[in-house]
């Protein structure tokens, strides 16, 4: 008899990180993965709540995060 899988809901703390545009062509990123290419037409740059980095695309940024601040356009 296989055990039921129950699927449970959870909400994204509320975290602040830090972002920044992609400098120049492609940029390369040195995450706890390994390296990684981010590109300035479909990446942003995060640097999380450890200090770690690692590049993020556009579409789920805004998905995902609401810009604070003065500068609210990217």
């Amino acid at each position: 008899m296989s055990e039921k899988v129950v699927w449970r809901k959870a909400r994204k703390k509320p975290v602040i990180v830090e972002f920044r545009k992609v400098k120049g062509e492609v940029e390369k990123i040195w995450t706890r993965e390994g390296m990684i290419y981010a590109f300035p037409e479909t990446d942003f740059i995060i640097r999380g709540v450890e200090g770690e980095i690692y590049p993020i695309k556009k579409e789920i940024f805004y998905k995902t995060y609401e810009i604070i601040g003065e500068d609210k356009q990217e």
